[in-house]
């Protein structure tokens, strides 16, 4: 997501809106091996943990990721299937406020 990462690379390839999130969905290859992929994940069997399947940083990268294409299709369940699964249902709140989504983070 466009404004969460710190690499070059995160910076490179990260989806910069809604309507981005929309096309990457609707390419044929795209859309085809993100959907494989979050059917895999669902397929592991209950117990495991988004963090103990990819370690503490990619769960977090896994949590902004679903957030942004469950806004981007919310018709479609499988994203919200792993929100569900994974993080009790609830999204990822940076990337709801850098989609325009939510409201900001209460400042500390």
């Amino acid at each position: 997501i466009a404004g969460l990462g710190r690499s070059e690379m995160s910076r490179y390839y990260a989806i910069a809106s809604l309507d981005e999130a929309r096309a990457y969905l609707e390419h044929p290859v795209l859309g085809g091996r993100l959907r494989e992929s979050v059917k895999a994940l669902l397929a592991v069997p209950a117990g495991r943990s988004a963090e103990d399947i990819f370690g503490s940083i990619d769960a977090v990268k896994l949590r902004s990721s679903m957030t942004l294409f469950h806004r981007a299709a919310p018709d479609e369940p499988l994203f919200g299937q792993i929100l569900d699964r994974f993080y009790d249902g609830v999204p990822d709140e940076k990337t709801d406020v850098l989609m325009g989504e939510g409201p900001p983070p209460a400042s500390e």
